[in-house]
């Protein structure tokens, strides 16, 4: 985080077509993201993320058509676990993972990365074990390489052992210098 405490909103339209409305507000415990995405002016997905300081996944709760889930590390902060609540039930989920990526979701895809800022250099490559959630509210452990093109620019790729995978074209994450996705759009302060 450069400076004073970033308080900032936005839109942008994403690779996809859908209209993004973000917000992300630094505090004390750490940074606050928020995102609504939607289609032909029908909302398809709200996210609130939150990350500690130091980049580290403290709550994702994601709602779309098929329901709600909430996905938070463990008391000892080696898992995470949540819920998913659907119109037929409530399913309970662990991971042996500790961040998350959602599909299409700018905000996750930098705190994914921010998690490698101070430790990958431009050119070097990690693997990141992660919890993969899509709309349908399906989230499934993958590892995924992640590699620092440049100093802002990071590029994930699914490390499926199937083939299954290969860059995504919205897995391409560029980062400003405040840690945020570089979005063409419009942003503004949340505060005067």
């Amino acid at each position: 985080m450069a400076g004073n405490a970033l308080r900032r909103g936005g839109r942008a339209v994403l690779p996809s077509g859908g209209l993004l409305v973000w917000s992300v507000a630094d505090g004390r415990r750490g940074r606050r993201w928020r995102e609504v995405t939607s289609v032909d002016g029908t909302v398809v997905r709200v996210v609130l993320l939150e990350s500690a300081p130091a980049g580290r996944l403290v709550r994702l709760e994601i709602a779309t058509a098929a329901g709600l889930l909430t996905l938070h590390p463990d008391r000892d902060g080696t898992a995470l676990h949540g819920n998913v609540v659907t119109p037929t039930g409530v399913r309970h989920l662990t991971f042996d993972r500790l961040t998350g990526l959602v599909d299409g979701s700018p905000a996750a895809a930098a705190v994914v990365v921010a998690g490698l800022a101070d430790r990958l250099q431009v050119d070097g490559t990690s693997r990141v074990d992660l919890v993969r959630v899509d709309d349908r509210l399906e989230p499934r452990a993958e590892s995924w390489t992640v590699t620092r093109t440049e100093p802002g620019t990071w590029r994930l790729v699914d490390s499926a052992p199937d083939g299954g995978g290969g860059v995504i074209p919205d897995r391409i994450v560029r980062l400003d210098a405040d840690g945020l996705p570089s979005l063409d759009g419009h942003a503004w302060p949340l505060e005067i």
